[in-house]
């Protein structure tokens, strides 16, 4: 698991521009748009609004920045190149049945959750991969859920785990970061519009930062994937007649 996480750093440090770019491209926006509410419109107080409108540009443009470094991360593990225009372009052209991928398993997992918290969690596990699926096998919404149970099965504990570490480290960051500039805006050091654009700076190299996860979830996928073909392979050399 620790491994994954190493390659995944190496990964967003040694192509930092072709991901912030893709990120960017729906959070530089996203994020500017969000801080102008919360400085502008709902003055700091109302965060149950705010992070509505931050869930819906995830849950709504996420598919298009995620498909893309998904495509990007797999023609890099081929050591192709890979532009951005190449990447983004994928995204959008992916961005429908991948948002239905994940709305489809959203709404089975917030059952699951419902009726009891553990099948919720079984289910979250399950479609991790569901992303990667849907992007580099073209797989829809039914088929992807089916997938991702098979690639997962036997890593649960270990996907799990990574995710609830990288969960665990990015709010101990997050808070680290957030409160000095918090209370530096409290105490009137910063004016209302610098501290703005701080704050967007701020979400946005998170966002990146963010990006870390994905990235260790593509390569589960990739290595639950390579497991899998192997043993294709291997069972075809034992049933080949000599």
């Amino acid at each position: 698991m620790l491994d994954k996480f190493r390659e995944a750093i190496s990964l967003l440090r040694s192509n930092i521009r072709l991901f912030s770019l893709i990120i960017l491209t729906i959070w530089l926006p996203g994020n500017i748009i969000i801080n102008y509410l919360d400085y502008y419109v709902f003055y700091g107080e109302d965060f149950v609004d705010l992070t509505r409108v931050s869930m819906s540009i995830e849950g709504i443009f996420g598919p298009i920045y995620i498909g893309a470094l998904i495509y990007a991360l797999s023609r890099l593990k081929q050591y192709q190149v890979v532009t951005y225009t190449e990447a983004i372009t994928t995204g959008f052209r992916n961005w429908g049945r991948l948002w239905w991928a994940q709305f489809v398993a959203g709404l089975i997992i917030t059952l699951g959750f419902i009726a009891l918290i553990v099948p919720g969690i079984v289910l979250t596990i399950r479609y991790m991969l569901i992303d990667s699926v849907v992007i580099l096998e073209g797989a829809d919404a039914s088929e992807s859920r089916k997938r991702s149970s098979e690639l997962t099965a036997g890593k649960g504990w270990q996907i799990f785990g990574a995710y609830v570490l990288f969960l665990f480290v990015i709010t101990i960051f997050s808070f680290i970061v957030y409160v000095p500039v918090g209370v530096m805006i409290e105490l009137g050091f910063i004016e209302q519009l610098s501290s703005m654009i701080i704050c967007i700076v701020i979400d946005c190299v998170l966002d990146i930062i963010y990006a870390i996860i994905i990235i260790v979830m593509f390569l589960f996928y990739w290595e639950s994937k390579d497991d899998g073909q192997q043993d294709d392979d291997e069972l075809q050399l034992r049933t080949t007649p000599d």
